[in-house]
């Protein structure tokens, strides 16, 4: 077993991995005192027959820091064309201060985001986050390449990356800033579409904490005919959200049409909210909260 997992690390193994595999202190000490084993860092050894590869010295620093490869290791990791393994950089929780050479340690508070995946043997953050990270040390060009390459090698779609800059911009953090416009400049306003929008919006909410709406839900009024389906919708709480966007709202019909549709839902005791992109992308806990607020059981609402 303990072979095993070695075989999967690039030969490695950390103290804490042997313990919890049943290895005792004194086997552990044997096999370094025989060469079986080799100490690469506190904590951390290597197989003697295994060799150092990039790899293992990043894998070696993951663990030995407890953390996960980041930024432009990971972009490596994830095969992000323009990036090879060349560096060593590892994101570790915010309050942790592990004194390391040879690691550019980068420190976070949003490390439950960070969507930790094994590539290659090694835990790096999700390809999202990878990117979002990797603006924030590289060039706008540079930054530009990644993104490009992302999305021609199907690693990511724009929905994708937009999900990712929202979820962590709700937190603040460097590099949200050259990320969302490097984003802007692809989008166009038309490109993302109104189902994708929806489901993105649906998963906010739901990370918020709130139930997951439903999509493309019918009102009726009490004849049975239908009045409006409106894009999410809790139909509980007689709440219906619809998304506003150049694409398909800033024309004749829709410019007509919506006010009718939202008079005739309020009518029969529905309450309409409107976002737009701006709203989704600038003001997430705002739109988050004004949903919340509408759930929230009569009682606990704000006067």
């Amino acid at each position: 077993m303990i072979l095993e997992q070695m075989n999967h690390q690039h030969g490695l193994i950390s103290r804490r991995q042997a313990l919890a595999a049943g290895m005792t202190d004194a086997q552990i000490g044997w096999r370094l005192r025989t060469g079986q084993w080799e100490s690469v860092h506190r904590g951390v050894y290597r197989h003697a027959v295994s060799p150092e590869t990039p790899q293992s010295r990043l894998l070696a620093m993951c663990l030995a820091c407890d953390g996960v490869a980041s930024h432009r290791s990971a972009a490596a990791l994830h095969g992000i064309d323009g990036y090879e393994l060349d560096r060593i950089e590892v994101l570790v929780p915010w309050k942790r201060r592990p004194m390391i050479k040879g690691v550019r340690l980068h420190r976070t508070t949003q490390m439950h985001l960070a969507k930790p995946i094994d590539r290659d043997g090694i835990p790096c953050t999700g390809i999202g986050r990878t990117v979002l990270d990797v603006a924030a040390v590289v060039t706008r060009k540079q930054l530009d390449h990644a993104i490009d390459a992302v999305l021609r090698q199907g690693l990511q779609r724009l929905s994708d990356l937009y999900t990712v800059l929202v979820a962590h911009s709700r937190q603040g953090r460097t590099g949200c800033g050259p990320f969302r416009d490097a984003l802007d400049e692809r989008r166009g306003d038309d490109m993302i579409p109104l189902s994708a929008w929806s489901r993105m919006v649906s998963d906010l909410l739901t990370d918020f904490g709130l139930e997951r709406p439903v999509f493309e839900h019918r009102v009726c009024d009490p004849s049975g005919e239908l009045l409006a389906q409106v894009d999410l919708a809790y139909p509980d709480h007689r709440v219906a959200i619809e998304l506003d966007s150049k694409r398909w709202h800033l024309n004749s019909v829709s410019f007509e049409r919506d006010p009718r549709r939202r008079n005739a839902l309020t009518v029969i005791g529905w309450t309409v909210l409107t976002f737009t992109w701006s709203d989704y992308v600038d003001r997430p806990n705002q739109l988050c909260n004004s949903v919340a607020e509408l759930l929230a059981p009569a009682g606990r609402r704000a006067s």
